[in-house]
């Protein structure tokens, strides 16, 4: 009787975790976290991948990931940073002590300063290379779901100009992450033709009024808007100026400061919120 006693709970732990893995089997998930003024978005692809969009602007990335992961997870296969600024990669060090990181993509600005100093010795002391990724290039996770790299430049004086722009892809689902990237940077997307259109953006630059301008939305022509910001944040993100631009293209605005963490599920073929 003592035996079946301890093997019964073992039993159910073991039901409780395949049935938690194949819920999500078919399906995509993306967690624009909840981490304040700054940008987090963590992907789980229906085979199980973890990929991580940038890592916020503290150690509040960790708690925000472990509470969107099984809780036996331990491994993040693709770390995407797409730029230098603080408010996407202050999280990041302490996320490579904690997590098996198995790969890092960047554009192949090297910016001189503390913080990016500090990160190359991270890299280092966890024998990471970061793989350097360019305009044009397609990742292919599998059959139905690749990424592709639509702005990856390296050598504006600003940061945000240098931005990682990524369309991701499944089925007939599109996914549009941009960084920080302005208006300007918008301008060069439009110039090289490449087919915007998603049915969810990452709203750029947390709202900002120099992001998200009018032209670039309409080639875009999202349903549902995500805006990355914190409650009561310095900066007032986001702009009035933006939000007008986003209501003229009849968008779902969803806000971090007002909703906490933004879950949106796909099968490929639609998605929805979890609300």
């Amino acid at each position: 009787m003592s035996k079946l006693k301890i093997i019964i709970p073992f039993i159910l732990i073991i039901l409780i975790i395949l049935f938690l893995s194949l819920k999500s089997a078919n399906y995509l998930e993306v967690y624009f976290l909840d981490i304040g003024q700054g940008d987090a978005i963590l992907i789980r692809t229906p085979d199980g991948q973890n990929i991580l969009i940038d890592g916020s602007a503290d150690n509040l990335l960790l708690s925000q990931v472990a509470n969107n992961l099984p809780w036996w997870e331990r491994t993040i296969d693709y770390v995407i940073i797409s730029h230098y600024h603080a408010d996407h990669m202050m999280g990041l060090p302490a996320l490579l002590d904690k997590y098996q990181v198995k790969n890092i993509l960047v554009t192949s600005h090297e910016p001189d300063d503390f913080l990016y100093k500090v990160w190359q010795e991270k890299l280092v002391q966890h024998n990471l290379v970061p793989q350097i990724v360019n305009r044009g290039e397609q990742f292919i996770i599998n059959n139905n779901l690749s990424w592709q790299i639509l702005s990856a430049d390296n050598y504006h004086e600003d940061y945000n100009n240098n931005s990682l722009v990524i369309k991701l892809s499944y089925d007939d689902i599109d996914f549009l992450f941009t960084g920080d990237l302005p208006s300007e940077g918008e301008e060069i997307l439009l110039a090289h033709n490449f087919d915007l259109d998603s049915e969810i953006l990452k709203v750029a630059h947390h709202g900002s009024k120099y992001s998200s301008s009018q032209e670039f939305l309409q080639a875009v022509s999202p349903e549902v808007c995500v805006i990355q910001v914190g409650e009561d944040n310095k900066f007032n993100h986001p702009h009035p100026d933006a939000l007008h631009r986003l209501d003229n293209i009849n968008c779902q605005v969803k806000r971090n400061d007002l909703e906490g963490t933004i879950s949106i599920y796909s099968d490929g073929q639609t998605y929805w919120l979890d609300i």
